[in-house]
């Protein structure tokens, strides 16, 4: 799939920023160079793409957590965790070597999200006690990066567009949650319906724009 860097004309980061970014990157791709290299190997999601989503989500601190109780370096729920898991095996992306990693962290518990009926999203979160996945499991960095580049692989599956890839629906769905559905038949249409939500625009800007995290990896 075809991707442009940048991918819209409008950019979030000063060209005197770019320095110190850099080396944010430089040192998060080194700390976590195994991890990040067995999520790109096991996934099919690109490294620089997960390199930049952990620097927008958490710039590598690995204990973080947001006051919406996301945790880590892709600052993911449990929940979120727990449905990537589950929706990938169910939609026949998972493969063994996946199942394997992911078995290291929960054991026999990965057997009970597979026998889920349905997606947890689907019932009002915070009222929904079936999530397998827990907050101390996303403590561990290689668990954490897995199971982020496998919601971005999934994403990614349903946003090939004419050949080309839509990234921006990508980060704006990683952002918004799963079963948002981002509009727009181009980058610029899609951020005019995201504009009023600052987060996942700046967001968009951030990976995607001039002066980007993608193209200071190019």
């Amino acid at each position: 799939m075809e991707l442009e860097i940048p991918l819209v004309a409008e950019s979030f980061y000063k060209t005197t920023d770019i320095p110190v970014i850099k080396n944010t990157m430089a040192k998060i791709a080194q700390t976590y160079f195994a991890e990040i290299q067995q999520a790109e190997t096991l996934t099919r999601v690109s490294s620089a793409i997960i390199n930049a989503v952990i620097f927008t989500e958490s710039k590598g601190n690995k204990t973080i957590v947001s006051s919406a109780g996301a945790i880590g370096l892709m600052q993911l729920k449990p929940q979120s965790a727990n449905d990537s898991i589950f929706l990938a095996n169910k939609q026949k992306r998972l493969s063994e070597q996946e199942k394997q990693v992911l078995r290291k962290t929960l054991g026999n518990r990965l057997d009970a999200i597979f026998k889920q009926a349905y997606c947890s999203h689907k019932i009002k979160e915070n009222n929904f006690k079936g999530n397998v996945v827990t907050a101390s499991d996303l403590q561990n960095p290689a668990f954490n990066i897995l199971c982020g580049a496998i919601l971005l692989g999934l994403l990614i599956d349903q946003h090939n567009e004419n050949g080309k890839l839509r990234l921006d629906k990508v980060l704006i769905r990683y952002n918004r949650g799963y079963f948002y559905k981002p509009k727009g038949n181009t980058p610029t249409e899609t951020l005019t319906q995201v504009k009023g939500n600052k987060e996942a625009y700046n967001y968009v800007l951030k990976v995607l724009g001039k002066n980007g995290l993608l193209e200071m990896q190019a």
